[in-house]
């Protein structure tokens, strides 16, 4: 049984963040690894994560200037074959979500690999999607963003160690795209796997930290008004959808 690690960074998020750390320590899978990394929290965040001491393997409190300088941090202390981070307001499906996960990458020799797109309003029940497809080329060039072929949906997407020092870790200068930044360069060695299974939920508000006009500056592109490339990745998703 291959381990995996998984890493939440959290800045004042003491309205899910309790919800998050019980949907990682309440599964099934047990060679798992949980880092939780506090970048300076001034609301209750400190004493949820507290609370559950005993079944986090690995809490740190530290300033950081960053998510990704947290994930970054969380990343290094982490010992698992398989790395993935968990955002402060998002979830694991169900007790069984990395189980089903790693009874394929126990498996499989994938490096990089996306699950089903799963999103939820904050205080709602998750839509679960048929998983999306995303070309090795079109994540290369800088595509996969909602201007073109629309974002890689981090919640649900599991690297190995491997690929990850390959390309030297997370860049810590981002302050928006650096899940972009690091796809961009998995790309260079590695296509992304597309797996059959429902995985994690990312919930969706109007609050989150995400600021879409700085995220298009990090990334060096226009910001569009509309999308006329969605249906493609669609179809193109769908008519692939049975060889997954």
């Amino acid at each position: 049984m291959k381990k995996i690690t998984i890493v939440t960074p959290v800045f004042n998020g003491e309205k899910y963040i309790e919800a998050t750390i019980k949907s990682v320590i309440n599964q099934s899978y047990k060679n798992l690894e949980y880092i939780v990394v506090d970048g300076g929290s001034t609301d209750n965040t400190k004493n949820i994560i507290e609370k559950y001491k005993g079944k986090i393997d690995n809490i740190i409190f530290q300033k950081d200037n960053s998510m990704y300088e947290a994930i970054e941090t969380g990343f290094s202390k982490s010992t698992g074959e398989y790395l993935h981070w968990l955002n402060s307001d998002d979830y694991l499906l169900d007790n069984n979500s990395v189980s089903r996960l790693m009874e394929v990458l126990n498996k499989k020799n994938y490096q990089w690999v996306i699950c089903k797109i799963s999103i939820a309003k904050l205080d709602g029940k998750p839509k679960v999607f048929f998983p999306l497809i995303y070309p090795r080329f079109i994540i290369k060039k800088g595509l996969a963003n909602n201007c073109f072929w629309g974002f890689i949906q981090q919640e649900n997407t599991v690297f190995s160690r491997k690929i990850y020092q390959k390309v030297e870790g997370v860049n810590s200068r981002f302050k928006m795209a650096g899940d972009y930044d690091l796809w961009k360069r998995f790309a260079k060695y590695i296509s992304l796997k597309t797996i059959n299974i429902s995985y994690a939920c990312h919930r969706k508000s109007k609050n989150q930290l995400t600021d879409l006009n700085k995220y298009y500056k990090e990334i060096n592109r226009k910001r569009c008004k509309f999308n006329l490339f969605y249906p493609v990745r669609f179809i193109y998703s769908l008519i692939l959808y049975p060889f997954i």
